[in-house]
């Protein structure tokens, strides 16, 4: 019974996490963009907020991360992908407790090493990980209650000071051939072709060609390291039948730039 009740502790722990970080505690910003030369140091304050009436402790510490195709992260340790920083950066404490009702400010300080790439972007993240009390440390032994712990991160990125190409391609627009013939997909693939972190909004539209009729798909946005691919999934509305001309937009942030892609369909 003891581990039916453990089982159902760390389940609970997942799901609740997102929710109780909406309730009560906060970041600004929620990403931080360093740049500087090898052999300086450079920083920026971060501030945590906790609206709840509970007091919070956290420990700080760093990990890896790169994206995967699909858009989904995976976190290694610390200095153990090609593209890390987190071995680069450090605050001034390794806990911090912030009180019901209060704000307090961090101080992220990155060390950029003297042999420190000229033109490549690394990346990692700091995370913000509760530390639970003794009484909620009691009860999770015990399997007893349901102790919501949870943890948030800051994107950290170091950009060379010459790196200002903003650039993203459409490289592919496929549709995805499902199980059940009245439900449609299209991929959209997408290459960071420039050499700074790239924000956009991806659209799709889809055109009847026989009736004129448009199908406009909800955007999504991206966010893409250099060098790097992303494949965003759109659903398509049910029961589509006839032929029809998609057309992807994709918006980059901060500039007027646009890729345009466009596809004729047969549903």
């Amino acid at each position: 019974m003891r581990n039916t009740y453990q089982s159902f502790y760390i389940v609970l722990l997942v799901l609740l996490s997102s929710q109780v970080f909406g309730q009560g505690i906060s970041m600004s910003p929620t990403r931080a963009f360093f740049t500087g030369n090898p052999g300086e140091t450079v920083t920026q304050t971060i501030t945590l907020s906790n609206t709840s009436d509970k007091d919070y402790v956290f420990n700080i510490n760093t990990k890896d991360w790169k994206r995967e195709e699909d858009g989904n992260k995976v976190y290694s340790a610390s200095g153990t992908l090609e593209h890390s920083n987190s071995n680069w950066i450090s605050t001034l404490e390794s806990n911090i407790t912030l009180p019901a009702k209060s704000s307090t400010e961090i101080l992220v300080a990155m060390e950029i090493p003297e042999n420190a790439s000229p033109s490549e972007l690394t990346n990692s993240m700091l995370f913000f990980t509760q530390i639970g009390k003794q009484e909620d440390q009691a009860q999770q032994q015990m399997g007893i209650g349901i102790i919501a712990l949870f943890e948030f991160g800051l994107h950290v990125y170091y950009t060379p000071p010459k790196n200002d190409k903003k650039s993203l391609e459409i490289t592919a627009i496929d549709e995805i051939v499902a199980k059940e013939p009245s439900t449609h997909s299209v991929a959209v693939r997408i290459l960071n072709d420039g050499n700074v972190v790239n924000d956009a909004i991806v659209e799709l539209e889809l055109t009847n060609t026989a009736s004129g009729e448009d199908s406009k798909l909800s955007p999504i946005n991206i966010s893409m390291m250099p060098n790097t691919y992303q494949t965003i999934t759109f659903t398509l509305p049910e029961n589509l039948k006839g032929s029809y001309m998609g057309v992807t937009i994709v918006k980059m942030a901060g500039t007027n730039d646009l890729r345009v892609g466009e596809k004729t369909f047969e549903f």
